[in-house]
């Protein structure tokens, strides 16, 4: 039996609404492929944190006033199915 201990990697990401998601790794093949599928959602995250950054929150939320120009900016992203989830 081989004195190397076995591969076992597990991925972590957590995305703007707080969701930990994890991905468990058994080759470094995986492990690779697993952190270039999560590098798409850190992008998305990070474009969807620089959209929302240009508004004001008061006490956790958007104001009413700007839900449309939200709703808009983030539509012109790419970004249009997210709008319920973020603007509750």
């Amino acid at each position: 039996m081989s004195e190397n201990p076995r591969f076992n990697v597990s991925v972590e990401y957590t995305d703007f609404l707080g969701n930990v998601h994890r991905i468990q790794c058994k080759t470094r093949k995986a492990f690779n492929e697993a952190r270039e599928f999560l590098s798409i959602f850190k992008a998305e995250n990070t474009a969807i944190n620089r959209i929302l950054s240009e508004y004001p929150v008061k006490m956790g939320k958007f104001p009413k006033k700007f839900h449309s120009e939200i709703k808009s900016d983030l539509a012109a992203n790419g970004f249009g199915t997210i709008v319920k989830f973020i603007l509750k």
